[in-house]
C-alpha cells in the first residue's frame, strides 16, 4: 500500500498505559485506580524497561513516526524537584527512535499528572497550573528538545472535563480528580469554567517555553476528533461560541434535565444490576449476588452436569437469558417464568427439576419453607444490585447513596446471605470515594441542606417517597413475608430524604415492569436536550481550535492563548 506524499505512518502510546508502575513516582491515575477499584496498571507492557523492543517492532512495520508521552510524575517528583535520570531516560528513548529512522512526536500530558500537583497545588484548576506546566515543559525541552520533531502539550483536552462533570448516564466521574460529594451542577460548571482557560493558558505558556529553546519547534494539541458531518459541525461550533458554559454543562450532567421525568414511582429497588440498564441513573451498589441454581433438598446431583436433559425454570428478565445460555447444559429444557415465586412453586410441585437465577431471589431471607430447597451450585457470576431512578434525579440519588452507605454499615455481619458460605462470595466494600479530594485531604464534601432539584422538592412536598419493589422480593412477596433487605433499604432512603422511615410508600412492581414504571412520555426530550449540550461544547472536536482562533468567549480562552 502506497501512502500519499508527506503522510507519516506511525504508532503511539501513553506513559501510564505502557510503563511499569513505580510506587515511588505515582501519578493521579495510580491513585484513582486504587480508590475506584479499577484494574491497576501493574507492569503494563513494561515499556520503561523494554522500549527498544517496541521501537524495533515499529520500525520493522514501516513506521515513520513514533509518538510517546513523558510521565510528569517521573521527571518532577515534587514541586520544583526534577529527576535528571528520568529525563536522560526519555532522551535515550527519543534517540533510539531517531536511530531507527523514525520521527519523534512527544506528548507532555496524556491524562495524567503528579499526585503532589493535585494534593498541594489544586491540580489543573489551581491558579499555579499554567506556570507549573510551563516550567515542566521548559525542563523537558532543555533536556531533549533537539530530538523532538513534533510536540503535543495535551492529549484530547476535551476529555479532561470528565474529571469534573458526570454525564447523565454515569453516577460517578470517569477520570480524576472528581468533585466532592454534594457538588451540584453549578459547582461542576464552575470547575469546568476554571479548567478550560487553565488548559489554554498552560498550552500557550508551554509553547512559549519550548520555542525559547527551539524556535522552529512544532507545538500543538491532539484534539478528540468525532467526525461529524460538516453541516452538523458548523452548527455545533456556532453553539459553542454563542452559549454560556454553564448551560452546556447543565444539559450534559446528571444534575439537570430539561424535563425531570415523573414516572409512577420515584425509585426502583428490584434486582437491577448496573449491566441491566443503560437508560436510567443508578446508585452505588447495595448488595452483592450472583447466578445460582436452586433444587429441592433431596436432589441427587452435585453439579451442573446432573441437569443434563432436565427441566429448568428460568426468569426472562434483565441479563438472565444470556446468562442461562452460558451456564446451563445445552440439553436442559427451559421453562420461562415471570417471577421467582412462581418458579419456586413449580419447583416444589415437581413441575421443574431446578430453577436458575439470582441467588438473592432464589432463596431469599425470611422465605417460608426454605428448608425444602438447597443450592446445587452458586457463584456462577459476580454481580451487584443498584437502585434505579429516572433521568433528572441526580440529587435524589446523592441521598440514596448516603442511605446505601448507612445500609451497609447497619447490616454488617447481621446479614448472612444463604449463598455466601456456599460460593465464597465476599461482602460489598464500603462506598468508594467520589473524588481524589476525599482521598488526599479527607474532604467528604458538604451535605445538602436545601433541595435544589425539582424531583427532590416534589418528593418533600408530597410528604412521602414512592419506591417500587418487585413483587417477588422479601417483604413484598406473599411467600417471603419477613422484611427483606430491599424493604430495609427503602426505609433508610425515606429516612435520609424525609427524616422518617415511615414516610415511605412501597409500590409492588411486577419484575417485567420494573423499568416501565420509571418512564414518562417526555423522556425523549432529555436525550435531545443533552445531546445538543454534549456535542456543542464538551465533546465538540473543534472547541480547542475555536479558542486559539479567538472565537470562544474570553472567559474560556484568554487573549494570551489566542493565536
Amino acid at each position: 500500500m502506497a501512502f500519499p506524499h508527506g503522510f507519516l505512518f506511525g504508532t503511539a502510546n501513553a506513559d501510564h498505559q505502557v510503563e511499569a508502575h513505580d510506587p515511588a513516582k505515582e501519578d493521579v491515575w495510580d491513585l484513582w485506580e486504587r480508590c475506584q477499584g479499577l484494574t491497576p496498571r501493574g507492569r503494563a507492557t513494561d515499556f520503561w524497561n523494554r522500549y527498544e523492543e517496541d521501537v524495533e517492532a515499529a520500525a520493522a512495520m514501516g513506521c515513520k513516526l513514533f509518538r510517546f508521552s513523558i510521565a510528569w510524575a517521573r521527571v518532577e517528583t515534587a514541586d520544583g524537584e526534577f529527576d535528571e535520570e528520568a529525563l536522560a531516560h526519555y532522551r535515550d528513548l527519543a534517540a533510539c527512535i531517531r536511530a531507527k529512522g523514525m520521527k519523534v512526536m512527544l506528548t507532555l500530558h496524556h491524562f495524567v499528572w503528579p499526585v503532589w500537583l493535585e494534593r498541594d497545588c489544586g491540580g489543573m484548576t489551581g491558579t499555579r497550573f499554567p506556570d507549573l506546566f510551563s516550567r515542566y515543559a521548559d525542563r523537558v525541552a532543555a533536556a531533549m528538545g533537539d530530538l523532538v520533531d513534533y510536540w503535543i502539550t495535551f492529549n484530547e483536552p476535551s476529555q479532561l472535563t470528565f474529571g469534573f462533570i458526570r454525564p447523565w448516564w454515569q453516577n460517578r466521574y470517569y477520570m480524576p480528580p472528581g468533585l466532592p460529594r454534594g457538588s451540584d451542577v453549578d459547582a461542576e460548571a464552575e470547575a469546568v469554567g476554571k479548567l478550560v482557560p487553565s488548559l489554554f493558558l498552560a498550552h500557550a505558556r508551554a509553547r512559549k517555553a519550548i520555542k525559547s529553546h527551539h524556535s522552529d519547534a512544532k507545538v500543538g494539541v491532539n484534539p478528540l476528533v468525532t467526525g461529524f458531518p460538516t453541516w452538523l459541525q458548523m452548527l455545533m461550533d456556532f453553539g459553542a461560541c454563542h452559549r454560556g458554559l454553564s448551560e452546556a454543562v447543565f444539559k450534559f450532567t446528571t444534575g439537570g434535565a430539561l424535563i425531570s421525568e415523573k414516572g409512577n414511582v420515584d425509585l426502583v429497588i428490584g434486582g437491577v444490576t448496573a449491566a441491566d440498564q443503560t437508560a436510567f441513573e443508578f446508585s452505588d451498589p447495595y448488595v452483592r449476588t450472583g447466578k445460582a441454581v436452586l433444587v429441592q433438598a433431596n436432589h441427587d446431583g452435585v453439579d451442573l452436569a446432573s441437569l443434563e436433559g432436565m427441566r429448568v425454570g428460568v426468569i426472562a428478565i434483565g441479563n438472565q437469558p444470556e446468562s442461562w445460555k452460558r451456564d446451563l447444559p445445552a440439553s436442559t429444557k427451559k421453562r420461562i417464568f415471570a417471577n421467582y415465586d412462581s418458579a419456586r412453586t413449580s419447583l416444589a410441585a415437581g413441575e421443574v427439576d431446578a430453577v436458575y437465577g439470582d441467588a438473592f431471589f432464589l432463596l431469599p431471607e425470611g422465605m417460608t419453607g426454605s428448608e425444602c430447597f438447597r443450592f446445587l451450585v452458586s457463584g456462577l457470576s459476580d454481580e451487584s444490585y443498584v437502585v434505579v431512578a429516572p433521568h433528572g434525579h441526580g440529587e435524589l440519588l446523592t441521598h440514596v447513596n448516603r442511605a446505601v452507605a448507612a445500609f451497609q454499615r447497619e447490616s454488617g455481619e447481621s446479614f448472612a446471605a444463604p449463598w455466601q458460605s456456599h460460593s465464597g462470595a465476599v461482602p460489598l466494600e464500603a462506598p468508594r470515594p467520589l473524588s481524589l479530594q476525599e482521598v488526599l485531604r479527607g474532604d467528604q464534601g458538604s451535605a445538602e441542606t436545601e433541595p435544589h432539584s425539582r424531583e427532590l422538592r416534589r418528593v418533600r412536598r408530597r410528604g412521602r417517597i414512592r419506591i417500587g419493589i418487585r413483587t417477588d422480593a422479601p417483604g413484598v412477596s406473599e411467600i417471603s413475608t419477613g422484611d427483606g433487605l430491599e424493604v430495609k433499604l427503602a426505609g433508610l432512603i425515606a429516612r435520609e430524604v424525609l427524616g422518617d422511615e415511615t414516610l415511605l410508600e412501597i409500590v409492588p412492581v411486577e419484575p417485567m415492569q420494573r423499568f416501565k414504571v420509571l418512564k414518562s412520555k417526555s423522556g425523549w426530550l432529555n436525550w435531545a436536550w443533552r445531546f445538543w449540550g454534549t456535542t456543542s461544547l464538551i465533546a465538540n472536536a473543534n472547541w480547542w481550535y475555536l479558542g486559539i482562533s479567538g472565537r470562544l468567549p474570553k472567559e474560556l480562552c484568554p487573549e494570551e492563548a489566542v493565536g
